[in-house]
């Protein structure tokens, strides 16, 4: 089940429609005590769909954390008008499922959606770059010597070391001058091989 909160009901309408060609179970509401009272009958697995939008941080840090509190059943997605890296990373400490902006077209939410049902987390690709670029500044072990890069060819060695630096597919063709399409073949390679499920897991165990 999907269930959308939102004051907006244009943003509403646009999730209703997404998500009926998935034929996913769907409710909304836009006033949080209609909500908590929803949440109080229902202790089933759900994805909440949040817009904060028209909200004060102190209000959306209240939600989160008695969401986080009292219905560990429910994995927060939460969208905003203008996403940014400060923002979202206040987000997932408090334990957001997932974070982007409040009009991504429906092939992403529904992105989001089996992304979070499968256990992942899901983030925009500016903020996982930004992520990773903030850990390789912060990181004790040299990359080039670390032990899991001796299970990789030359090549993917490159790819490894560009991705725990923070660039993007595309900077990482330039780079070493190949494809974007070689580089995602030498991402699931090195996926493959090192145990990562993603870029940013990759980047973490570097």
């Amino acid at each position: 089940m999907v269930v959308f909160y939102s004051s907006d009901r244009v943003i509403i309408n646009v999730w209703n429609e997404a998500f009926y060609t998935l034929k996913t179970m769907t409710c909304s509401f836009s006033h949080e005590t209609e909500l908590d009272d929803f949440l109080q009958k229902n202790d089933t697995s759900m994805l909440l769909f949040v817009d904060t939008r028209n909200r004060t941080i102190p209000e959306i840090e209240r939600l989160l954390t008695s969401l986080r509190d009292h219905y560990p059943f429910v994995h927060i997605v939460i969208f905003s008008a203008m996403p940014t890296y400060e923002e979202g990373s206040k987000w997932l400490a408090l334990g957001i499922k997932a974070y982007g902006n409040v009009h991504m077209a429906p092939i992403h939410l529904h992105e989001i959606y089996r992304s979070v049902l499968e256990g992942n987390i899901w983030l925009y690709p500016e903020f996982i770059q930004t992520m990773i670029r903030t850990f390789s500044t912060q990181t004790t072990m040299s990359p080039a010597s670390h032990p899991l890069l001796k299970r990789l060819t030359q090549k993917e060695q490159e790819v490894a070391l560009l991705l725990k630096k923070g660039l993007s597919n595309k900077e990482i063709a330039l780079h070493v001058g190949i494809t974007e399409r070689t580089v995602k073949a030498h991402l699931s390679s090195i996926f493959e091989k090192t145990g990562a499920k993603d870029r940013l897991a990759l980047a973490l165990i570097l």
